[in-house]
């Protein structure tokens, strides 16, 4: 049985993928802190607060894809209450070429009173070089 943090990621993807960008940002704590281990340069990490964060989810998945899916395939409990790690994919087009996007994702989120507080995301940074060319 999937814990309640893992049900709360699945909401936040399923709410990215509706691109509800206001709802997205109703699970983040204030103060949570966002990592894109291996973000490229002109995305500075970690980003911190609710509004910086929902800002730059808003912007990248709004802004430079069309459509845009996010599901998560697998959770795994963490040793410490209130973390959740998940496995997710996504599909997509990139607005500016057509490109389709596609990717893996392994992510660590941390939890307070049913917000984010902590998500740090590693993913594959060839695959979104290569949908973003051309």
């Amino acid at each position: 049985m999937e814990s309640h943090e893992a049900d709360l990621v699945r909401e936040l993807f399923a709410r990215l993928s509706r691109r509800d960008f206001d709802a997205v940002e109703a699970l983040l704590a204030d103060d949570v802190e966002f990592d894109l281990a291996y973000a490229p340069e002109f995305l500075p990490m970690p980003t911190r607060g609710r509004q910086a964060v929902g800002d730059l989810v808003g912007n990248v998945i709004g802004g430079m894809f069309e459509p845009f899916r996010i599901e998560v395939v697998a959770t795994y409990p963490a040793a410490e209450p209130g973390v959740v790690i998940a496995e997710y994919r996504s599909d997509g087009t990139v607005k500016h070429n057509g490109n389709r996007y596609e990717n893996r994702y392994v992510g660590i989120f941390r939890f307070r009173d049913d917000k984010v507080t902590f998500w740090r995301e590693y993913h594959n940074p060839e695959a979104a070089t290569k949908a973003m060319s051309g």
